[in-house]
């Protein structure tokens, strides 16, 4: 993948591609599809695009010939979440999270999780994962005295360096009890299956006194620039009209991949429809025979009339100069 100046992420004109989901789970089995991850045709060993997303049941994976259509192939990981693919040479890495819940005698919940690492070579059999982080380890990976929780893993190479970034606590949202990340973290190491050194202070995190972050930070897609690093959060916010928690795909900037800047809305949460609950996730990636950028991003709407849960399926927005 060629990296592109940050720039070209500026004064881009985003739309949707369709006004219904490009992809969903069994609305009764696995009605939540979430946390895209995707390779273009000319990153991947065979031509095609590929998606990974993950559902209760585990990581799965999507193939297309157009972007647009996606056919499901098979679960990778049973109980894995939040997928993430790195690329090095002829190598695919997958990160992905592992958490667990139990519960003590008095209700405290004590969950904890961990972010592992797999490798392939044509992205269909993976080498058994091992552990490269545990929120155990890390003490700001509880948020206000909540659980510990690392999430949405990602990997680029910085300076020399390979930095993970991942997401640290939970923040819920007061009215629909949706839980979602309260800051992004990162770690870094000279080796690419670590050890890594985590970084004390987080670099994007909850505050009660910005406009589209003072409910939660939510899910950050990292995206490595050829002169800085971007990232798009799926934040959440108090609507002051709509007098309720709702979510929006902001994008900053840095220059060192440390203190980030603020500098568009890419999009709000939709008043109606499949994705009028929150937008909980992205991904993006540069088509430049198209120079056009893809999105993938996962979403949520209110409870279905039959089901008494949230369905979460997949959309996708295409972005240009305008």
């Amino acid at each position: 993948m060629r990296f592109v100046p940050v720039r070209s992420l500026d004064d881009i004109y985003w739309y949707s591609f369709n006004d219904e989901p490009i992809a969903t789970g069994n609305p009764y089995i696995t009605p939540r599809l979430s946390d895209p991850a995707f390779l273009l045709p000319d990153e991947s060993p065979d031509a095609l695009w590929h998606l990974f997303a993950h559902t209760w049941k585990g990581v799965e994976h999507y193939t297309s010939t157009s972007g647009l259509e996606w056919k499901r192939e098979h679960t990778v990981f049973l109980r894995a979440h939040s997928p993430f693919i790195y690329k090095e040479g002829s190598i695919y890495y997958m990160l992905f999270e592992l958490h667990s819940r139990s519960f003590r005698r008095r209700g405290e919940n004590t969950d904890s999780s961990r972010i592992m690492l797999s490798s392939s070579s044509d992205l269909s059999l993976w080498s058994e994962p091992r552990k490269i982080l545990d929120s155990a380890a890390i003490r700001k990976s509880s948020w206000r005295g909540g659980v510990r929780r690392v999430s949405r893993p990602q990997l680029i190479q910085w300076e020399g360096k390979y930095r993970l970034y991942f997401g640290a606590g939970e923040a819920e949202m007061y009215d629909s009890k949706e839980r979602t990340g309260a800051s992004l973290m990162f770690a870094e190491s000279y080796y690419l299956e670590g050890p890594y050194e985590i970084a004390e202070k987080p670099v994007i995190i909850t505050d009660p006194e910005s406009k589209y972050r003072n409910l939660a930070t939510g899910s950050v897609r990292i995206i490595p620039c050829s002169d800085a690093i971007a990232a798009v959060s799926c934040s959440r916010y108090y609507d002051r009209d709509k007098k309720r928690s709702k979510s929006v795909m902001l994008l900053s900037e840095s220059s060192d991949g440390l203190s980030f800047k603020d500098e568009s809305v890419m999009q709000f949460t939709p008043d109606s429809g499949w994705a009028s609950g929150y937008i909980t996730s992205c991904d993006l990636r540069y088509k430049e025979n198209e120079e056009t950028w893809y999105c993938y991003y996962s979403a949520d709407g209110y409870p279905d009339s039959k089901l008494p849960i949230r369905r979460e399926s997949l959309g996708l927005l295409l972005g240009r100069k305008r």
